[in-house]
């Protein structure tokens, strides 16, 4: 099916991919952006975690190939950092250092500014895709019940543009669910999961006079003991990404002398060393109060027709588990797919119910972990569930079944249900191990 134009509301990630995909089925595609966009745009207002780590987990990665063909490859050409998920990656859980053994299963780091920058690239390079950027939406223009576009303002001049299907990809501060109110449409109450997380994040210059065996460090909060934690990436070539957690109300000082005291205060002195030595070339950022939140769109009987949602702006999970680029991705070729098949103009739910289909995994994922912060006494399930998640936590240590079992699931390449395969579930019960290769790292 070919239609006459598409809007898109926000020009991030999510943004620059779904209209990718709508460029195959729309003749016209506009994406409409609240930052000034330019070729060397750097942080912006309108991606406030871009100062914080992005990770692309391997599913993420092979939909952006589908989308895409040889992005990865561009990606490493601009400096992003290949590593391989065992023998390149220093893991330290709350029982120890998990196996690094080669897994021949690689993910990239980068900087959220350069993919956002190289993907931005390609898309606007498409002929029937354009980019107005600098206007704050304010709202959706509508006729009985169908979408007809957008309104708000561009500098100090009211604008308006109108499309046969408007996409809001505005992320985290979406205004959706009160738009819609405007004129009657009303959405369930959002579920809401604190993930009572805080990330403290620098980035710094490579020091080659460290000689360290592993591409990316990270040490992993876990409720109810490990509130601390860390990790460094390398990141575009040349620089280190670096990030000190803190769960349960815990929090690293954002003034040099704190930030290096809170990172001696974990297991891994590898990242306190780079905090010693290493040339700063950011300031230090800091982001509190990381939830997950999941507005059910799919739930809404009377959802307008010309109205699709997406990314963050469906939902949000606690960066921290790194899921969002991927779940924003597996929304956009699940877009790809039902375009071929409905004018999802006219049969809006028919999207929104199939990307919460998707949502269910990360989401029960993510906020299993985060509620282990929680005070209340918590369901039957989740409560055996994260007893047999700390169980399978305590023999990732030279295990190897067992850890790269759980790299699949975190990757999501496998379902979850993987983690109760005999093999797996035998070694977790029954605390059978098999001893890896011995990381190397400064331990205090």
């Amino acid at each position: 099916m070919y239609s006459d134009r598409a809007l898109v509301i926000g020009a991030g990630f999510a943004g620059l991919l779904a209209a990718r995909v709508l460029a195959e089925s729309y003749g016209d595609v506009v994406l409409v952006e609240r930052d000034a966009i330019s070729p060397d745009t750097g942080y912006r207002a309108g991606t406030p975690q871009a100062c914080h780590p992005h990770a692309l987990l391997a599913r993420g990665a092979e939909a952006l190939e589908t989308l895409f063909p040889r992005l990865g490859e561009e990606m490493e050409d601009a400096g992003a950092v290949r590593a391989d998920l065992g023998s390149d990656f220093l893991i330290r859980g709350p029982s120890g250092w998990a196996p690094r053994d080669y897994l021949g299963l690689s993910v990239l780091s980068m900087t959220r500014v350069m993919i956002e920058r190289i993907i931005r690239g390609r898309v606007l390079r498409l002929p029937n895709v354009s980019l107005v950027d600098c206007v704050a939406v304010d709202g959706l223009l509508h006729d009985r019940g169908t979408v007809t576009g957008v309104h708000g303002r561009r500098g100090d001049r009211p604008f308006a543009d109108y499309a046969d299907l408007v996409v809001d990809a505005s992320g985290r501060d979406s205004k959706l669910v009160s738009w819609l109110a405007e004129f009657g449409v009303h959405c369930p109450a959002p579920m809401i999961v604190n993930g009572h997380v805080t990330f403290t994040s620098r980035l710094y210059e490579v020091n080659r006079d460290l000689k360290l065996d592993w591409k990316t460090a990270f040490e992993i909060t876990h409720a109810p003991d490990a509130r601390r934690g860390g990790s460094v990436s390398t990141v575009d070539g040349d620089q280190w990404f670096l990030t000190l957690f803190g769960a349960d109300g815990d929090a690293a000082p954002t003034d040099d002398d704190g930030f290096l005291d809170y990172a001696t205060t974990l297991h891994c002195q590898d990242i306190a060393e780079i905090i010693k030595t290493a040339t700063p070339v950011s300031k230090i950022y800091q982001a509190g109060n990381l939830r997950s939140r999941w507005n059910r769109f799919h739930q809404v009987p009377n959802w307008p027709r010309g109205l699709l949602a997406l990314g963050d702006s469906v939902m949000s999970l606690n960066p921290v588990h790194g899921q969002g680029l991927t779940l924003a991705a597996l929304n956009c070729t699940t877009l790809r797919t039902l375009l071929q098949e409905h004018d999802l103009s006219s049969e809006p739910l028919v999207f929104q119910r199939a990307i919460a289909r998707t949502a269910k995994i990360p989401w029960t994922s993510a906020t299993t972990s985060d509620l282990g912060w929680s005070a209340r006494k918590l369901p039957l399930g989740t409560r055996l569930l994260r007893w047999y998640t700390g169980r399978a936590f305590e023999g990732v240590p030279g295990n190897r079944r067992v850890y790269h079992a759980f790299i699949r699931v975190s990757q999501m390449l496998d379902h979850p249900a993987a983690l109760f395969r005999p093999a797996v579930l035998f070694r977790v019960l029954l605390g059978r191990t098999l001893s890896g290769r011995r990381p190397r790292a400064t331990e205090r």
